[in-house]
């Protein structure tokens, strides 16, 4: 089973063990690591059993270097086989179904789902095919920004033309708003119109009911509505005012007929 060169070479390692003694430390293992074969060490361990055939390396137990008879090692995979069954019981139903999918492409070869293309594909040099000019050209395509552009430009420029060949509409003159100069610069441009209505005493109202498009005689129409207003919620003015004496002189202002001195709402805020 063992080459004689290789028990030669133990027999002689063997001599070793009696001169190293109780100090392996001193063997420096020399034998295992060069030739594949127990040291004086190992061999220390086996004086009184026998010589395991698995420390000696497989170079020395072939004899001779054909197919058959061969003294290898057995080869198993049922570590393996039984990692992937514990981990096949620990993932989810999608990782089983990839697990098994990677399993049967392994066990059943001949039933993958990859076949060779049907012709010969040339993998080597460029396409010979002929080509025009502008297929050559190195010039970026233009993005879809620019064909939007390009788009509204035309667009544009048809919309000009259809204008000029319409009959010319003169300008709309400018309209003049009275007293629009009493307000601040920067806020005259967003005036459209200013409306002047009668003071006498009801202005304020009589401003609301214009803004509503109720006329400016129906400003007896708001007056009602804010009385109806203070009704509906008595005890929340009250405590905005602070105090009923205010809320009713306040209420009565709103009446008609309530004081001779009328007054604006907002003079109370």
């Amino acid at each position: 089973m063992v080459s004689r060169y290789a028990l030669n070479e133990i027999v002689v390692e063997l001599d070793s063990v009696q001169y190293f003694g109780n100090d392996p430390s001193s063997c420096g293992c020399a034998m295992r690591s060069t030739h594949g074969l127990p040291c004086a060490c190992e061999l220390s361990r086996y004086v009184v059993a026998s010589i395991p055939l698995e420390s000696v390396h497989m170079f020395w137990r072939r004899l001779y270097f054909s197919n058959q008879g061969l003294c290898e090692a057995e080869v198993s995979i049922n570590d393996e086989i039984e990692t992937i069954r514990k981990r096949f019981k620990d993932v989810d139903v999608g990782g089983k179904v990839t697990l098994k999918s990677k399993l049967r492409e392994i066990a059943y070869h001949e039933e993958n789902s990859m076949f060779p293309p049907p012709s010969k594909v040339k993998t080597k040099g460029a396409p010979k095919k002929p080509m025009k000019r502008s297929e050559r050209s190195t010039k970026r395509d233009p993005s879809y920004w620019e064909y939007v552009d390009a788009f509204h430009s035309v667009q544009s420029s048809n919309t000009l033309v259809k204008h000029s060949a319409s009959s010319y509409e003169p300008p709309k003159p400018t309209r003049i708003i009275l007293m629009l100069f009493q307000f601040v610069p920067f806020i005259q441009g967003f005036i459209e119109d200013v409306v002047d209505v009668k003071v006498d005493g009801n202005y304020g109202y009589r401003s609301i009911d214009a803004l509503l498009g109720m006329g400016e005689e129906s400003w007896s129409m708001v007056r009602n509505e804010l009385i109806k207003e203070l009704g509906k919620w008595l005890h929340d003015y009250i405590n905005l005012f602070g105090c009923t004496q205010r809320f009713e002189q306040l209420r009565m202002s709103l009446h008609v007929d309530g004081f001779s001195h009328v007054c604006c709402i907002c003079d109370f805020f």
